[in-house]
């Protein structure tokens, strides 16, 4: 560890990191080598990336964390808890989580957890404490108040702290939603606790935000005050996710932050417009996303259905990414 570590000599508190895996390149060993650096424990999950990805795992073992070999895919939220469990957090040790393509600057979680420690000192029931930016995106809202706390908004779960305590109290992550909203989903659950979600004024984690296409219109490119617009496009198949999970969501949480999640839903709303006029074919997209919502209305849950899961696979973007 070095002096940028987040841990806390002689306090008894642990300062744990568990990082998700899934196909991992080597990249992820350097990216466990940066976290490794900053807690007290690193664990690994990988979501059943098979065999051919052993050499990569073992590395990462050598390189001090522990790893957990899922057998199979179980999806995020599924991953995450397994690493939690591994962790076994006392009710005063704090956990960060991370994605495996999340190159952690030094000092970053030294800095969530001071944010953290400065929260309680100030009598706040704290929740999380996140970044302030994602890959320079802002997840935040208002201002630092006059204590310098600043509230965040539906932060990404890489990046994120909570303590042990936290987890014992609110639960662990919501497996049955798999992979896309879980994090929000935890949002919305602490705060409905009463829990204050925070960040870290000025705090950056660095981050790829996935494939980005230029907008286009009858196949020209979209100029804004001098600029091309972007938009990003996720795998095809994430869309039966977001649409399943948005309804569920809506659902348990539109009594305690409705505003916030009628301004997301019509977000989502226009991203599926765009989503389809983008899509080749547009009636498998169509039917991928109105299979979510069913089901979504339905509450079924779990992994993407097998026959949901070929039809998206049939689908393609009818733009080159950037």
């Amino acid at each position: 560890m070095t002096g940028d570590t987040a841990s806390r000599q002689g306090t008894g508190r642990r300062v744990v990191a568990v990082v998700s895996s899934f196909r991992p390149s080597t990249d992820l060993v350097h990216n466990a080598r940066l976290v490794a650096q900053q807690v007290d424990e690193l664990v690994v999950v990988d979501d059943g990336s098979g065999p051919e990805h052993t050499d990569v795992l073992d590395a990462v073992r050598a390189a001090g964390a522990q790893v957990v070999a899922l057998p199979e895919n179980v999806g995020i939220a599924a991953a995450l808890n397994a690493g939690l469990r591994a962790a076994d957090p006392a009710p005063e040790d704090l956990v960060v989580t991370f994605d495996q393509d999340s190159a952690v600057p030094q000092g970053f979680i030294a800095a969530l957890v001071a944010q953290w420690d400065d929260a309680v000192r100030a009598g706040v029931p704290v929740g999380m404490v996140s970044p302030a930016t994602f890959a320079g995106v802002p997840q935040t809202i208002g201002e630092p108040d006059e204590r310098g706390l600043l509230r965040s908004r539906e932060p990404i779960q890489s990046g994120s702290l909570v303590s042990g305590e936290v987890l014992a109290t609110a639960g662990l992550l919501r497996e049955e939603l798999f992979i896309d909203l879980v994090d929000i989903e935890y949002f919305l659950r602490l705060q409905r606790a009463g829990r204050a979600c925070l960040a870290v004024p000025g705090l950056d984690l660095p981050h790829e935000l996935g494939r980005t296409y230029p907008f286009t219109l009858l196949g020209t490119k979209v100029r804004w005050r001098g600029r091309n617009l972007k938009l990003s496009l996720s795998t095809p198949f994430r869309y039966y996710f977001r649409a399943r999970n948005r309804v569920i969501i809506n659902r348990e949480y539109w009594r305690s932050s409705w505003r916030l999640l009628a301004r997301d839903t019509a977000m989502e709303v226009r991203h599926l417009v765009f989503v389809l006029m983008y899509a080749r074919p547009r009636g498998a997209a169509l039917r991928v996303v109105v299979r979510g919502l069913r089901d979504g209305l339905r509450s079924r849950t779990g992994a993407i259905p097998a026959d949901v899961a070929q039809t998206a696979s049939r689908i393609s973007w009818r733009i080159d990414p950037l």
